[in-house]
């Protein structure tokens, strides 16, 4: 895994093959296919692998903090080395193949929403995230917003985009006191 996601942040997902990981690693590749069946499965459960260790994230006890800062650590991921074109033939090859969305949407995915989901989960604890907010549906809009970037517009993943889409999401799913906190605090 480690040597497979240290050459995930160097090659294109095109070079990220099972040869480079075996000589990367010094492990034989009848061994890597013997763990994972094909180079698409060792490149996603690698990324999901480094993506994981990139994006923990501490609770700070300010929902609005965490979460700008989960979606800095996220959206680093996919603009770090080759990365980028990492998750877009991810995405493609999940697109193409319902055995492999299937296992897309159980790794990468699911790991990327459950640290959304962790952050405003913790929100919702502490009073900060109303209790009617629909998590999944704010997780996809998140999602959704960083994806279209990231395949459609290829537009950059800077610092007023997070910073509009971190209010985004907090204006519309922060109970009241909340938001008047956080407006006094500026």
């Amino acid at each position: 895994m480690k040597a497979a996601s240290e050459l995930i942040d160097r090659l294109s997902y095109d070079d990220v093959t099972i040869e480079a990981v075996a000589r990367a690693s010094g492990v034989s590749k009848s061994s890597l296919y013997r763990r994972w069946p094909s180079r698409r499965v060792l490149v996603l459960e690698a990324f999901t692998y480094r993506t994981n260790l990139l994006t923990h994230v501490q609770d700070t006890g300010d929902v609005g903090r965490d979460l700008h800062s989960y979606l800095v650590a996220m959206t680093h991921c996919l603009v770090e080395g080759e990365t980028a074109s990492t998750v877009a033939q991810l995405l493609s090859e999940a697109i193409r193949s319902s055995e492999f969305s299937r296992l897309y949407r159980k790794t990468l995915l699911r790991e990327g929403r459950k640290g959304f989901i962790s952050v405003l989960r913790r929100g919702q604890n502490r009073g900060q995230i109303r209790k009617d907010i629909d998590l999944s549906a704010v997780t996809d809009a998140l999602y959704g917003a960083i994806h279209h970037r990231l395949i459609a517009t290829g537009a950059a993943f800077d610092a007023p985009f997070l910073q509009h889409l971190h209010e985004f999401a907090i204006a519309g799913c922060a109970t009241p006191a909340y938001l008047k906190q956080r407006s006094i605090a500026r």
